[in-house]
């Protein structure tokens, strides 16, 4: 008999804790670098590039927990269909007297991670996308490479990195999903249990850097987001934490036109209402206000 075989369940959650800790590893380095700008009014840009080629190793390990989870991910709806077929290696290869004592599910040897995808495409009800297959080849190709050699000529882009974990969440998570799934983690890590209140405003800080870095038809695909439209200041977002305000311009009226009196924010997943009124200040043509905080949501600041 064999004891101790996992769930769909015991997969899939490792693989949102890896992929979680790969994207904070990342999104931890654009926080940084954005501290530094918004602290000093812009870096030069010799001094970027050295703090990129400074933090290699930062996104190499990011890179790698980030393919990890996507394994596991893969792994977990594998052993929706049986559990068996991560198993590899002839019989005559698996542990020593398996067949006349019990053994762990640990002691046998598992598919390797390049055949994890052709297991799922010919076993799963539903075959995973071309663009998936991409991501997941390029990640596993380069944590190869980081964990077998040392390969002077593999460089890391942080907004490339950003843009996998979205679609490995797209495509074994749930269709823009993120958003919420970072927010589950970060709500029950360790340090969220030390400051609590301020979860929200960490996931707010994440995700306007992501705003920032990504293309408009990228935050279209994953979050319904777009640059193209005028985005006002987020009620929730802003004013998330007790100890500081955001500026945090990623709320969009909905639906779009001069009357709206509804905002949606996808961070926050959340419609406020607000009002049309003037801004007291003259360098401010905005009119979308908000009276909870007395606040203009253009300029954000406090109407006089």
């Amino acid at each position: 008999m064999i004891r101790g075989i996992p769930s769909e369940n015991d997969f899939f959650d490792h693989g949102l804790d890896y992929l979680n800790l790969g994207w904070g590893t990342i999104l931890g380095l654009c926080l940084d670098i954005a501290e530094v700008e918004e602290g000093t009014g812009g870096v030069e840009p010799e001094m970027k590039a050295d703090f990129w080629e400074a933090a290699e190793r930062e996104l190499a390990t990011g890179l790698s927990l980030i393919e990890q989870g996507a394994e596991f991910l893969l792994k977990s709806r594998i052993c929706k269909v049986s559990p068996w077929l991560l198993i590899s290696r002839n019989p005559s290869e698996w542990p020593r007297r398996c067949e006349t004592e019990d053994v762990d599910y640990t002691q046998f040897r598992t598919i390797d991670a390049q055949d994890l995808l052709k297991v799922h495409n010919t076993f799963a009800s539903e075959r995973l996308p071309e663009e998936f297959e991409a991501v997941f080849e390029s990640l596993r190709r380069e944590r190869n490479s980081i964990m077998h050699t040392v390969d002077k000529n593999l460089r890391f882009n942080s907004a490339l990195l950003i843009e996998k974990v979205l679609i490995v969440s797209d495509h074994l998570i749930g269709n823009r999903s993120w958003v919420s799934t970072r927010r589950e983690f970060i709500e029950r890590d360790k340090h969220s249990a030390i400051h609590r209140d301020d979860s929200e405003y960490r996931v707010a800080l994440e995700f306007m850097t992501v705003v920032s870095l990504l293309t408009d038809s990228k935050l279209r695909k994953f979050f319904g987001f777009t640059k193209r439209q005028r985005a006002y200041g987020c009620p929730n977002c802003c004013h998330s934490s007790k100890y500081v305000t955001l500026e945090c311009r990623t709320a969009l009226l909905r639906p779009n036109n001069p009357s709206s009196k509804m905002i949606y924010c996808f961070i926050c997943d959340t419609e406020s209402t607000i009002e049309r009124q003037d801004c007291t200040f003259e360098d401010c043509k905005g009119n979308v206000y908000d009276s909870d905080w007395d606040e203009c949501l253009t300029c954000l600041r406090l109407q006089a």
